[in-house]
């Protein structure tokens, strides 16, 4: 889709998802390329009017180049440039997280305060109509801000074509933060409610007793995430008739479960509230100001903009939860297995059975990847902090593929466990189990198991190959 934006508040997460995913393609408004224009000059004003000054990135360099301002020779070098920025190696950022950094990197230039030609904003937003993206380096960012992707990104277009000032409000701020806990964060929603239903179904194959999901406890535990969550397990297991019960109470994992997929839920929505303040925040150093703001000329800010806050500490409460699910669900599955007409009991050779090995090895990557991303000290100088939210978002990406990788087994277990107890779920439930088996059937070999979880893996998450990142 071609979106239109006149404001920041355009920039939503439907329209990231769109462009990050099916190649959706943005495009500023008339009305909005008069007022970047504007602001522009505004900006320069104000440079005219304290061009003795040291303007970080605009009269000065970057870093220690800052104590000086330039001589007009200089400076009218300086201007057409990208500000030095680093470099790194190793992969590459998937090409949907560099189409959103682009959408991110729109917000400062929306609220006027990195001060860009119009003509600058449409060629960045012009890149998304391209067949490729550059290439971002995914490691190896740890300076303070997004300065070594934001380089690797625009500097090869853009370099010896700018003028004063645009630089520097293209190459400094969290874009890169910005984009990275919008792509975590996109999705959410949907993929609860597919993990919801493999326990639903979980639950059904255990004969877990309805009483672990009463309507009571929607007010009970006093969380609207954890009412959502036990209410849609329950409404999935009374759509089926016959169900089986348990005359005594199900293992805890069974117990816990709708409470941590509640938290899951609202881990989820809080990761949705923080991505979209990311989108439209102002991340540049220095800031604009305009004449309205600060009379009679504005104001030039030195700030701390290229540190979103939000990013990294989300992305790590992200992981944690996905985390906390996966180790849920590796019991379940052992329990599921294991129990007293369990499908260890049911096959004739353990085959599926033997699949909670497979959870058991992803439920410790996931542990393992589930760590606190802390705020770097190993710079020095100005640059005496760094920011870290890639990391933040490579390893909750690893826990993320873990997490589908065990309710991928979990949904099998639990398919082939009911189908030889000859149990028959129904309504929702029913078809969600018809759709496990027709990918994954009972009586499938070992040596097609790889391609059968992957394809029960594509039905869950709607994306292709195991195997793949």
């Amino acid at each position: 889709m071609h979106h239109i934006v006149d404001g920041v508040q355009d920039l939503t997460l439907e329209v990231y998802e769109d462009v990050t995913r099916n190649s959706g393609t943005i495009e500023i408004t008339n009305d909005l390329r008069q007022r970047i224009d504007s602001r522009r000059a505004e900006f320069l004003n104000y440079v005219e009017h304290n061009r003795e000054a040291r303007l970080y990135g605009i009269t000065t360099m970057h870093h220690v180049g800052a104590k000086n301002v330039m001589d007009d020779g200089a400076l009218a070098e300086y201007a057409t440039r990208m500000p030095a920025s680093g470099s790194s190696f190793g992969p590459g950022l998937p090409e949907r997280v560099v189409r959103g950094i682009i959408v991110a990197r729109l917000a400062d230039f929306l609220n006027g305060t990195g001060c860009l030609r119009s003509a600058t904003v449409d060629r960045i937003t012009g890149m998304l109509a391209e067949p490729e993206m550059p290439y971002v380096p995914a490691r190896g960012c740890g300076e303070p801000g997004d300065i070594v992707p934001l380089g690797y990104l625009f500097r090869g277009r853009f370099n010896g074509t700018l003028q004063l000032g645009e630089g520097m409000a293209m190459i400094n701020g969290s874009p890169v933060a910005a984009a990275a806990l919008a792509d975590a964060a996109l999705g959410a929603a949907r993929r609860v409610a597919t993990i919801e239903s493999v326990f639903a179904l979980a639950a059904f194959a255990a004969a877990a007793p309805l009483a672990h999901f009463d309507q009571a406890f929607e007010e009970l535990w006093r969380d609207e995430h954890q009412g959502r969550s036990v209410r849609a397990i329950r409404e999935q297991l009374e759509e089926s008739e016959g169900l089986q019960q348990l005359v005594y109470q199900a293992p805890v994992s069974f117990r816990s479960t709708p409470r941590v997929l509640g938290a899951l839920r609202r881990s989820h929505a809080e990761a949705e509230r923080a991505a979209l303040i990311g989108l439209r925040a102002s991340s540049n150093n220095p800031a604009f100001l305009g004449p309205e703001q600060r009379p009679p000329h504005g104001a030039i800010l030195s700030n701390g903009g290229y540190h979103n806050s939000l990013a990294s500490p989300t992305l790590d409460n992200l992981a944690r939860s996905w985390a906390d699910t996966t180790q849920l669900f590796s019991a379940l599955t052992s329990q599921v297995t294991e129990m007293p007409g369990g499908l260890l009991y049911l096959e004739p050779e353990a085959e599926v059975a033997a699949l909670y090995h497979v959870a058991t090895g992803w439920s410790e990557e996931a542990r393992a990847s589930a760590t606190p991303t802390l705020m770097s000290l190993g710079n020095s100088g100005q640059t005496d902090t760094g920011t870290l939210d890639l990391l933040a978002w490579r390893k909750a990406e690893e826990v993320k593929f873990a997490l589908e990788a065990v309710t991928t087994v979990l949904a099998v277990v639990a398919a082939h466990t009911a189908k030889r107890k000859n149990l028959e779920p129904a309504g929702r439930l029913g078809e969600f189990h018809t759709n496990i088996l027709s990918r994954f059937p009972v009586g499938t070999k070992p040596v097609d198991f790889h391609e059968s979880l992957a394809s029960v893996r594509e039905f869950l998450t709607g994306t292709p190959a195991l195997v793949e990142q």
